[in-house]
């Protein structure tokens, strides 16, 4: 069994791996920093649960033991794994809400930081009407960011049709039905999921501000007007 002093020595650093739950294995990845007395702190990303950057200060390492606690996400995940192959992996259980799933983490090299393809910009393009791409982010929960992406077009007849993608979900194209543009106001409803939204597009065309709706539950959304490639 490795000293509590080697165990933190090793469980410094990054580590990425998966989940697997019953819908399959869910990426995911961890940074550990140790922060002196033996405590420690770090950083964790599931993007495909909306999760980027989650900071978490509940961890300990424990001989060849490693906790930790994502408090604040759904559920409260907490990890409890042991250090294998020469301190190279790290696999256990996860717990949330009360569900068990195995998880392993593998040492690696942090990845280094590029452009997000997917990112939000901080100001949309000015422009009229709601043909267009567009895109724009919920928070459902808290520390939960999921972005979407709204493709819009006009036709000759005067109607509207478009697709939304949940982008951090790898989701295929989800069609639009009755999506209008009355005067700005915006309306779209996406019958497949549940859902639908309702906004005001701003003076100059570059957002529409307004309320994504999913079941009983709404959620502030603005979308901003991409850029249109030459």
């Amino acid at each position: 069994m490795l000293r509590a002093a080697e165990a933190a020595k090793i469980v410094a650093g990054y580590w990425a791996g998966t989940l697997t739950t019953p819908r399959g294995e869910l990426p995911f990845s961890v940074e550990f920093v140790a922060t002196g007395d033996g405590k420690w702190k770090g950083t964790a990303d599931c993007p495909q649960q909306g999760v980027r950057a989650f900071n978490f200060d509940q961890a300990k390492v424990t001989g060849s033991t490693v906790e930790f606690a994502l408090t604040g996400l759904p559920g409260d995940p907490s990890f409890r794994g042991k250090l294998a192959d020469a301190g190279a992996s790290i696999a256990g259980e996860a717990t949330q809400g009360g569900n068990a799933i195995p998880f392993r983490l593998e040492r690696t090299t942090k990845p280094a930081p590029t452009a997000d393809e997917n990112a939000v910009p901080a100001k949309g393009e000015p422009g009229q009407g709601v043909a267009g791409k567009w895109r724009g982010s919920i928070k459902p929960l808290p520390g939960i960011e999921l972005r979407l992406a709204l493709e819009a077009a006009a036709h000759a007849d005067g109607k509207l049709s478009g697709d939304m993608i949940s982008l951090d979900q790898g989701s295929p194209r989800i069609s639009l039905e009755n999506l209008t543009d009355k005067d700005g106001a915006v309306q779209f409803d996406v019958p497949q999921i549940r859902g639908g939204f309702s906004g005001k597009l701003n003076a100059d065309g570059s957002e529409i501000a307004g309320e994504w709706t999913q079941g009983n539950r709404a959620t502030p959304l603005v979308f901003k007007r991409l850029a249109a490639k030459g």
